[in-house]
């Protein structure tokens, strides 16, 4: 609450972070920008500090939607940073999936609760309906949906239920035909495994056909130009064998007139490959969301000195080389510097991670 130069009505004194009615002689005060304001408690007061310009403006009393991609973004490659684009896609080096240039956005919204029943959670602001108390607000993370890791989980998760019985039709031909019943021939296994292994093939492993093509036509060979030729030729050499048996030599035919063919190999290979990218995009998912913690851990204000000794809360976009800053005890350091007087116990957190 600002408390002017001159007379104040003292029933007007309202706390700008929740709400509540607070006397002029409260123990918890800030200023900021020549004025002073009176909070409830120390938790009103850590709040404001973080953003005072905010909560005088109500900016940070409305609710935010989601962030929307930013338009015009540059895509990089996190491994060969000179590939850059302006639209999502995968490297045509390295295969890797590419990441928007710059540090991670966290997106976050509004939602307001009660600090006495933290059960008590709204979208706008207003009262708690138990206590009457004004909601606080407080600023969550929105959860980003991952499309290529949703697109790979599903991919990988088809592949796997029509791979196992590839697997099971071809080892049980080789090592047990025993077990096999009387009824299932060579031939109409080899059929059932081409059934099953297309669509593993030519679907769920179709991103890694079109990373290989890529990494081919800019002259990088990876490991998709491998896992393409792989498994491409695993599949054709197969559906040939298939199809058309005679064409190939007496001594690699079967005494049924079928020639082995290896489709569980292509199917196997391609879910392996699948459950590789899942785990890497998992891994950098939450690799991501630990930096985006910490980007959150860094404060918004940093308390200026002026030449006269007056002190001022001012955003971090006007902290200028050479400035003098005060950092109380309990705050974040803002910004990088050099101490120049007296010392002190700060929040270290954005540096060590132990707040999250």
């Amino acid at each position: 609450m600002q408390v002017p130069a001159d007379n104040y009505d003292p029933a007007q004194l309202t706390d700008p972070v929740c709400g509540m009615k607070v006397p002029t002689d409260s123990e918890f005060s800030y200023q900021f920008g020549g004025n002073s304001y009176f909070f409830c408690c120390q938790g009103c007061t850590q709040k404001f500090s973080t953003d005072p310009a905010g909560y005088l403006s109500g900016e940070a009393q409305q609710a935010t939607a989601m962030a929307e991609p930013v338009s015009g973004a540059l895509y990089i490659c996190p491994m060969d940073p000179e590939i850059e684009q302006d639209h999502p896609g995968s490297c045509p080096i390295c295969g890797m999936a590419l990441e928007v240039a710059g540090a991670p956005v966290l997106n976050t919204r509004t939602e307001y609760s009660c600090p006495m029943h933290p059960d008590i959670v709204q979208d706008e602001p207003g009262s708690c309906p138990k206590c009457g108390m004004a909601l606080e607000s407080r600023i969550t993370e929105v959860e980003e949906k991952n499309e290529e890791l949703i697109d790979m989980s599903r991919r990988f998760r088809i592949s796997a239920v029509l791979a196992l019985p590839v697997f099971v039709l071809a080892m049980a031909g080789d090592l047990a035909p025993a077990l096999l019943p009387d009824s299932l021939t060579m031939k109409t296994a080899q059929w059932v495994q081409f059934l099953l292994a297309t669509p593993v093939v030519l679907w769920c492993g179709w991103p890694f056909f079109m990373r290989g093509w890529q990494s081919v036509k800019s002259r990088n060979l990876n490991m998709f130009t491998l896992i393409a030729i792989g498994v491409g030729v695993a599949w054709s050499y197969s559906v040939v064998a298939l199809l058309f048996p005679g064409i190939y030599p007496a001594n690699m035919m079967h005494a049924d007139g079928s020639v082995a063919v290896y489709f569980e190999a292509a199917a196997v290979i391609t879910t392996l490959v699948l459950l590789g990218q899942v785990m890497e995009l998992r891994a950098r998912s939450h690799t991501n969301a630990a930096i985006k913690l910490l980007l959150g851990l860094a404060p918004n204000t940093a308390r200026i000195i002026r030449d006269d000794g007056s002190e001022e809360d001012i955003s971090l976009d006007q902290v200028l080389p050479g400035a003098i800053l005060r950092v109380r005890p309990g705050e974040k350091i803002p910004v990088d510097g050099v101490v120049t007087r007296g010392s002190s116990a700060v929040d270290e957190s954005m540096v060590t991670g132990e707040s999250i």
